[in-house]
């Protein structure tokens, strides 16, 4: 006897269900994805804004303000309230004339030192260059050290037999008294 498909203990069958409902459904859902995702990624004009390539490359001098600690051409806030102004800024300066160097230059003497992405090489930022490299050297050479020293140790001699010469005579009569008393 077939199992009846009412009552209490009925079970949901999604093959139950007619044709048309799964494919009306179906329909609706595809409708609503093609309305909603062009206007999701459209929706402002900071997502659509598109940098040309001399853009990026000048904005990698840069970090971006808004707390990421991003590259200003990395950051990727939707509506990052400061790298999409910056970015502007540079294509400005670029529509403009102004070269890499002196966009750095305007840009370092407008927000301070705080906004280049890498320290320069020059003052107090050299000592951020510099000291990595002089640790590493300074560690391989107490390493080097350490090294040498610990191949060039010579293993200690083995204690060679004690001489009735070495040994003085109070401790000598000694252990030959013991040796007698032990047999």
């Amino acid at each position: 006897m077939p199992k009846s498909r009412t009552g209490l203990g009925a079970q949901y069958d999604p093959h139950a269900l007619p044709l048309q409902f799964h494919s009306s459904a179906w329909v609706r859902y595809r409708f609503l994805a093609l309305i909603l995702l062009p206007a999701i990624l459209f929706s402002s004009p900071a997502a659509a804004q598109i940098f040309s390539p001399e853009v990026k490359k000048v904005s990698e001098n840069f970090v971006c303000q808004c707390s990421c600690n991003h590259q200003l051409s990395g950051c990727g806030m939707l509506h990052c309230g400061s790298a999409n102004p910056l970015r502007s800024e540079i294509d400005q300066k670029l529509q403009a004339g102004m070269t890499e160097e002196q966009i750095v230059d305007d840009f370092v003497a407008k927000y301070g030192g705080v906004i280049l992405s890498a320290p320069t090489g020059e003052g107090f930022d050299l000592v951020a260059w510099t000291l990595p490299v002089v640790a590493l050297l300074a560690g391989l050479l107490v390493l080097y050290r350490v090294v040498r020293v610990w191949t060039r140790r010579r293993p200690l001699p083995a204690s060679a037999p004690a001489t009735p010469e070495a040994i003085p005579e109070q401790y000598r009569n000694r252990m030959e008294k013991e040796l007698k008393d032990f047999d």
